[in-house]
């Protein structure tokens, strides 16, 4: 009875090790391989500060203000045209506020803050209705 016991243990462990093995080609290997080299992967940057810009899907000219956390104003483009948008703006990294204004009665201001770090971009999107469409900045 304490034979068959173990050689029940015994035969269980051996099962449950066969099954466990998985058999792979060599091109899945491959493949596998080539995924993992990405181009532009956080290695590539290389402590660039971070940048943002703004395009203006809207019917209003805007004005885009980025500013620290601390209240230093890092930029501020005037009168962003509708169909139009701004370039890259580099800044320091650090908690910043993207202010958006809008000159017209009745049209309420967009303002967000995002913690920026290097290597990071935002690019912000006024929509139709002359509001800021969600996004999050990225890694670049």
């Amino acid at each position: 009875m304490k034979n068959l016991l173990k050689n029940a243990i015994a035969c269980a462990i051996v099962m449950s090790t066969l099954f466990n093995c998985s058999v792979e080609s060599i091109e899945n290997n491959q493949l596998e391989e080539s995924l993992l080299v990405t181009p532009n992967t956080q290695e590539d940057c290389l402590n660039q500060d971070p940048q943002a810009r703004i395009t203006n899907n809207g019917s209003i000219s805007i004005t885009l203000q980025i500013v620290s956390i601390d209240g230093a104003v890092l930029h501020t483009v005037d009168n962003i045209a509708p169909g139009s948008a701004s370039g890259f703006l580099t800044f320091a990294p650090d908690d910043i506020i993207f202010n958006i204004s809008k000159n017209t009665t009745g049209i309420q201001d967009d303002k967000v803050v995002f913690v920026m770090d290097q290597c990071m971009s935002f690019d912000m999107e006024l929509g139709v209705d002359n509001y800021l469409v969600s996004g999050m900045p990225v890694n670049l």
